[in-house]
């Protein structure tokens, strides 16, 4: 298990760190920023429904992934279409809401649940339990998260 990272400002991330970066939206980093050659790992996020592009769905409130009927769903759809990974980022109380949009697809998307009080959860708390953000916030300059998944 390792530690992998997030943040809105990715200059702030630890250095030759695994991290998320969002691919669209408020935050979106250009894929030919320097910053990113500052990590040995770099993986993308979406709030809009980027199944192309990214392996991960930010749903939480104010996103439109969530805030849109069957965004999610057609999110993890495409991904499964293209034989990609889906990683569904949610909060711990979002969790049956994620279930139910889902319904059927068990299996095609691995979720990252965030708990942000320092609960790391387990691996088993969820089938295909991916990862925990269990550290960060708002205030702080970026979130972390225990990897119980595959990088």
């Amino acid at each position: 298990m390792t530690d992998i990272y997030d943040s809105t400002k990715p200059y702030l991330m630890p250095e030759k760190s695994n991290v998320m970066v969002y691919v669209d939206g408020r935050y979106a980093v250009n894929p030919s920023d320097p910053v990113l050659k500052r990590f040995a790992g770099v993986r993308w996020i979406t709030v809009l429904g980027n199944y192309d592009d990214a392996g991960a769905a930010d749903y939480e409130y104010g996103n439109h992934i969530y805030s849109q009927p069957g965004a999610l769903r057609t999110w993890v759809q495409g991904r499964a279409a293209r034989n990609m990974r889906a990683r569904v980022y949610h909060n711990r109380s979002d969790t049956g809401k994620v279930l139910a949009e889902l319904y059927g697809l068990e299996g095609r998307y691995e979720h990252w649940v965030a708990t942000l009080d320092g609960n790391k959860l387990s691996a088993g708390y969820l089938p295909h339990m991916w990862a925990v953000q269990y550290a960060g916030g708002v205030n702080a300059a970026y979130d972390t998260s225990i990897l119980y998944g595959e990088w």
